[in-house]
């Protein structure tokens, strides 16, 4: 390429008639909905939320991520202070699956997902989300039924206009199959930033020296979320000595408070693309999960002469899914007040109704 034809290129991309950049997708899906759509100046969106392209006189939802990937494409129909005040993560779900519905030169590949997707009409059909009031949502109602289905309506004058039941399956409501969710999620571990959490709050004795803030089970006794705290010159503080040893590996693992900072090196299960393990600290991987709206539990299985064995379980009711995760923790890194290494051996999104307490049997 001649000197010359390079300075005429650079002119016309910066006259806009050459796209300055191709746009990243945080999904294939949503590659395939912007190529069907073909919205004008989509790569040049800087991070944020827009509403200014429209499908057949009715807004879009588009979201652009802090890594300038495209995270969001769909029919506009939660305002955003509905996601603010009631966050759930079937609107990002609702407001794409719906347009997919709608476009009739939709990719072969993603047709043939829906097909397979349990989504059914009770009342109305896709069209009648065009109708839809998006300038408010109080019409709109969820329902979840055993962590299998949610059922989710919306009013109009008080009447139901459109009824949609689909089952709690965190593959369907991403868009993701199960290796491109593992290859997110380990993407978002790998770029986490960590950032200001509200912690637990509690009402302390004033005449004991220790004190246990109990917390849920999950299925069993075994699973548990307490934290173990200890008055040290007039603070409460998390405890962080071996004896017993399962204090600090309960706080250690469950609260982002604790004063040590393990490491974490994390592999996915065998049959998912993301063979190389990851190095992160630990907190960065409890935070992301909380950050999902996880619920953390804890749970010992083996104490051996090097070290603990363990499971951490990530539940979120809301998504109805939990992250499992069994931990190995060295006895050095317990004995050095939570600073050294633990391994991790991790799946992700397992559906929360498959899970029971034969699951844990295994």
């Amino acid at each position: 390429m001649t000197a010359r034809h390079y300075i005429a290129i650079v002119l016309l991309a910066l006259a806009g008639l050459v796209p300055a950049g191709a746009a990243t997708f945080a999904t294939q899906r949503l590659q395939a909905v912007a190529k069907a759509l073909q919205l004008p100046g989509l790569e040049q969106l800087k991070p944020g939320s827009y509403t200014h392209y429209q499908y057949r006189q009715h807004a879009l939802s588009v979201r652009i991520n802090s890594n300038n990937e495209i995270e969001h494409i769909g029919l506009c129909l939660f305002p955003q202070w509905r996601r603010d005040v009631a966050v759930s993560p079937v609107y990002d779900f609702l407001e794409r699956s719906l347009l997919e519905r709608l476009l009739p030169n939709l990719d072969e590949g993603v047709r043939f997902k829906l097909a397979g997707e349990q989504m059914v009409f009770v009342k109305g059909t896709p069209q009648t989300a065009l109708a839809i009031d998006t300038t408010h949502a109080n019409g709109f109602g969820e329902e979840r039924i055993d962590f299998r289905t949610y059922r989710v309506t919306w009013q109009k004058d008080g009447r139901e206009c459109l009824v949609v039941s689909f089952p709690m399956d965190y593959q369907m409501l991403s868009g993701c199959d199960a290796i491109e969710l593992d290859s997110r999620f380990m993407r978002q571990l790998r770029r986490f930033k960590p950032h200001h959490y509200q912690p637990r709050q509690f009402d302390f004795p004033e005449h004991t020296s220790t004190y246990v803030a109990a917390g849920d089970t999950f299925l069993i006794r075994g699973f548990h979320n307490e934290l173990y705290y200890e008055n040290r010159d007039g603070t409460w503080l998390l405890a962080d000595g071996n004896d017993p040893s399962y204090r600090t590996l309960s706080n250690m693992l469950l609260s982002m408070d604790f004063a040590g900072s393990p490491t974490l090196t994390v592999s996915l299960d065998q049959l998912s693309d993301e063979k190389t393990p990851l190095t992160v600290p630990y907190k960065h991987f409890l935070q992301l999960c909380i950050d999902e709206g996880c619920t953390p539990f804890f749970g010992i299985k083996d104490k051996t002469p090097e070290g603990y064995k363990a499971t951490v379980l990530m539940t979120n009711e809301r998504a109805g899914y939990v992250h499992l995760m069994s931990v190995t923790v060295p006895l050095y890194t317990v004995e050095n007040k939570g600073n050294g290494p633990v391994r991790g051996y991790l799946y992700v999104y397992i559906p929360m109704h498959n899970v029971s307490n034969d699951y844990f049997r295994k």
